[in-house]
């Protein structure tokens, strides 16, 4: 095979793959979400017919939730649905199209990953079954080239780590814990999530606290089957000697550390206690980290 000029000319692969640090959407040039949304439209993602149906529901519903922000004002001034036969009429495809694309170009990045977020949902329609899962990996595509703050997983927007993070650890770790036992644990780290991609201090500490109380919650369920009370270094006592989690001196000197290493985050950083300075993106970070880290020693247990 002929090999591509980025292949044997390394300054080309720069141009090609500029070297960035990773960036929210924010961040972009409006000339990058320009070409971000195109590349949208040219896969059929705004255009098609289902992709269509997909965006006037996703921005019928963002209006709805969000009436004082007034995001959606071409469907809001376009009014109520128009119908040929069963078939939404094209001007309604259009209105909802350009408040989509209006709102991804020209909000802050937490208003857009939320219209993202709210797109995904209309992907769980059976008929359609696949669609969900081709989107996931054209958004992880252009996150990869764009060097995007997120990434798309099976039922959510996460914060980017190293990929070798993400697939070792974060996904197996949130697929094993999506059974519904761990609903608690599910929404506290949604939330964990979400407050992360704030992007601000107050969301840093939002997420610190958030991570610790899902590693409560997830030790209550282990140890009681439901979500209760008790904090986190008694709680894994009561676990190691029931035989939940292991307890030779190895994983003990661990879970010691661990714990230690909550207790100082949740009394300085998080909103639990009065802090004594803001968590930074790399302490909500490292706590996500050890938090799936965690996770996945004790379910391999």
């Amino acid at each position: 095979m002929f090999k591509k000029w980025s292949q044997t000319n390394q300054d080309a692969k720069k141009i090609l793959t500029p070297n960035l640090n990773i960036r929210s959407l924010s961040d972009c040039t409006s000339n990058e979400k320009e070409i971000i949304i195109k590349i949208f439209s040219n896969n059929g993602f705004l255009n098609d017919s289902i992709g269509q149906n997909y965006i006037y529901k996703t921005i019928m519903k963002f209006g709805h939730d969000y009436k004082l922000k007034n995001f959606c004002s071409n469907i809001l001034d376009h009014g109520e649905p128009h119908y040929f036969g069963e078939t939404l009429m094209d001007c309604c495809k259009k209105c909802a199209r350009n408040d989509f694309i209006n709102i991804f170009l020209n909000q802050p990045k937490e208003v857009s990953y939320e219209l993202l977020s709210y797109y995904v949902n209309e992907m769980d329609n059976p008929i359609n079954f696949g669609y969900r899962n081709t989107f996931r990996s054209f958004f992880n595509d252009i996150s990869n080239q764009f060097y995007l703050d997120i990434i798309m997983v099976e039922d959510q927007f996460i914060p980017r780590q190293e990929e070798k993070i993400i697939d070792d650890i974060y996904k197996p770790v949130l697929a094993c814990i999506s059974d519904l036992k761990w609903k608690e644990v599910n929404v506290l780290l949604a939330d964990s999530f979400s407050e992360y991609r704030k992007n601000s201090p107050q969301g840093y500490s939002n997420s610190v606290t958030n991570t610790i109380s899902a590693i409560q919650a997830f030790l209550q369920i282990l140890n009681d089957k439901k979500k209760g009370s008790g904090n986190i270094a008694p709680l894994i006592v009561e676990a190691q000697k029931s035989g939940l989690i292991d307890n030779d001196s190895f994983t003990k000197n661990i879970f010691d550390n661990i714990e230690s290493i909550f207790a100082i985050e949740r009394q300085e950083t998080s909103i639990a206690h009065p802090k004594k300075e803001y968590a930074t993106e790399k302490n909500a970070r490292t706590m996500l980290n050890l938090a799936m880290v965690f996770f996945q020693h004790c379910i391999q247990k």
